[in-house]
């Protein structure tokens, strides 16, 4: 990863918790699904996926979630709010779709996210329609409530793109709640009972992204063929012997 001053266009609050960030970098290129670290003052460095895809460059859209006052997400929020450029390296990491998984010519495309993971899944859905994909793509966004869900408005428009399909699924629902309910996993698994000839980019926190593998391998994916920043950097908890 290269060091990179980054103009800081806006900062917003984008629900009761979500910062999107909007940069602007010059003399970049990166591939959909790559991350990017912020680099504060104190030395600090903090990996965020990158949530635009390459062909909007200059820009790139950071989705920051601040489940805490003082927590580390919060100085990085605060850092952008309070300079007009910041010091960023990138890109980074393999889960990208230059890894040579399309050549493979998968039958089904699951784009899966939970949370914030929403970024790095948006990266790739926004680049495969850009780039005209013709295969199968379903991407799944998993939330714990309706309140949690943000990018309304691109959710809208990704909707319009009818070859490839998007499910948000809320696990804590109430009336006004009219989407699928329950684990995200169990809605994968209901659209798709027989995973053999399927690919998977997972982006979440490290259970939610071995909990959803485990579940997908039950239904026949290869694991060579799931993709997850995660298997970078924590491995597969045991599983107990039967």
């Amino acid at each position: 990863m290269k060091e990179i001053t980054a103009t800081v266009n806006a900062v917003e609050l984008i629900n009761q918790n979500v910062y999107q960030i909007t940069l602007k970098v010059d003399d970049f290129t990166f591939e959909a699904g790559q991350y990017l670290m912020v680099v504060l003052p104190t030395g600090e460095q903090v990996p965020y996926s990158i949530g635009s895809a390459p062909h909007e460059l200059p820009y790139l859209t950071l989705y920051i979630l601040v489940s805490d006052a003082g927590s580390l997400a919060q100085k990085v929020v605060e850092y952008f709010q309070s300079n007009s450029s910041a010091t960023i390296k990138a890109p980074g990491g393999d889960c990208h779709l230059a890894n040579g998984i399309l050549d493979s010519n998968p039958e089904h495309i699951l784009l899966i996210a939970g949370g914030t993971g929403f970024a790095q899944i948006k990266s790739l859905y926004t680049d495969l329609v850009e780039k005209n994909f013709t295969g199968n793509v379903s991407f799944y966004w998993g939330l714990r409530t309706q309140q949690d869900v943000f990018a309304k408005e691109w959710l809208e428009e990704a909707h319009k793109y009818s070859p490839f399909s998007l499910d948000v699924i809320v696990n804590e629902a109430d009336e006004q709640w009219h989407g699928r309910t329950g684990w995200l996993y169990e809605a994968i698994l209901e659209d798709h009972p027989d995973l053999s000839k399927s690919a998977a980019f997972i982006s979440g926190s490290v259970g939610m992204v071995y909990g959803t593998l485990d579940q997908l391998e039950l239904k026949g994916i290869n694991k060579d063929a799931c993709f997850s920043d995660v298997f970078a950097y924590a491995p597969h908890p045991d599983k107990p012997k039967l």
